[in-house]
């Protein structure tokens, strides 16, 4: 071969390896542009997004959070939703229509929230140590399975329901709960309560013996809403008060006064006014002294804030006032925070 020959081989190839390059590119641009401008059911942007993890949001010191997850666990939410039979109770679900479509999108907000959640309340476990391991996780879904009979029956309703597989459920539900539950027991072994101790003892001398009518003391230093109504809570089941007060309450005789109790609100003084059985089922009507401490939710969400989030979607932005993602288009916030009149009978909405 002549070098001119030579030359000119080299020279095609190079061509070639530009042509190739600029396709690579173009293509690569198309898809990254398809996958972040478009909320498409394309199958082939699907397949892209289940197997490149797109970016959606980056939180600084935990890592990113993919929009192949996210639309994964969006799609889950709705074949739930869609393979739930609520016609027999007057409701429907159809994601199809324009304000179907907006309610999907509420859905989806909520999903990204509670991705970035996850993703810190790992951060601050590690942080103290507190690591879940595939042992922890399998035991405590074997504790589960007894739920529903047996582990085949789990993993038919996982596919029949949400289109997961057990492995799915393990990693989308069963470790960020155990991750959660378990900084829960750590910061309620830091958090410093002898002060709303103090208060609800020294309220506790005031009404124990009934020397001070209880309403009366309810009103005048109780933290909850009831304080306006002198602590009354009304008529309630077992299942609608915490475990704590309900324990307590439904073993009370009428006219007692209880001692403190302690529940994830805080400290509470209950008196109960009355008992009665309706429709088969046992009620009590009570009044509370409530004294407020700082809950996990409330730390947690303190603790969120101190991340810095970018958020890559076009549909939203970070809101680092309250540590939350929000709709970047006013419309879409406004039809949020009207969702029940837009719901149009969309159990979604509610449940």
């Amino acid at each position: 071969m002549t070098k001119k020959n030579q030359h000119q081989k080299t020279k095609h190839l190079a061509v070639w390896v530009v042509l190739a390059a600029v396709f690579i590119f173009v293509a690569l641009a198309g898809l990254v542009f398809g996958v972040y401008r478009f909320n498409s059911n394309n199958r082939f942007l699907t397949a892209a997004e289940k197997a490149i993890p797109f970016p959606a949001l980056y939180i600084k010191g935990t890592g990113f959070v993919s929009i192949g997850e996210i639309k994964e666990d969006n799609r889950a939410i709705k074949k739930f939703y869609e393979s739930q039979d609520f016609d027999k109770v007057g409701m429907r679900v159809d994601f199809g229509t324009e304000q179907g479509e907006k309610r999907l999108k509420v859905t989806e907000k909520g999903i990204i929230n509670k991705l970035v959640e996850n993703k810190v309340v790992v951060a601050l476990a590690e942080k103290r140590g507190i690591r879940i391991s595939d042992a922890m996780v399998d035991q405590q879904v074997n504790a589960s399975i007894d739920q529903f009979g047996n582990r085949q029956n789990l993993m038919s309703d996982l596919a029949r329901l949400y289109g997961w597989s057990l492995d799915d459920f393990k990693q989308k539900v069963v470790k960020p709960e155990l991750y959660a539950d378990k900084l829960a027991e750590v910061y309620a072994s830091e958090i410093d309560v002898s002060k709303q101790e103090e208060k609800i003892n020294s309220v506790l001398s005031r009404v124990a013996t009934k020397k001070e009518d209880f309403a009366k003391v309810a009103a005048e230093v109780s933290e909850g809403e009831s304080a306006k109504n002198g602590g009354d809570l009304g008529w309630s089941t077992e299942s609608q008060l915490v475990p704590e007060i309900s324990e307590k309450a439904f073993a009370m005789l009428v006219g007692e006064v209880s001692p403190v109790i302690k529940s994830s609100l805080g400290f509470h003084i209950i008196k109960l006014e009355e008992k009665k059985a309706e429709d088969g089922e046992n009620m009590v009507h009570i009044r509370q002294i409530f004294v407020k401490t700082v809950t996990f939710g409330d730390w947690l969400l303190e603790q969120m804030k101190k991340y810095s989030v970018a958020v890559f979607l076009q549909d939203y932005q970070w809101n680092a006032n309250t540590a939350r993602v929000e709709f970047r288009d006013k419309a879409m916030q406004d039809f949020e925070n009207n969702l029940d009149v837009n719901s149009q009978g969309d159990p979604s909405v509610f449940f």
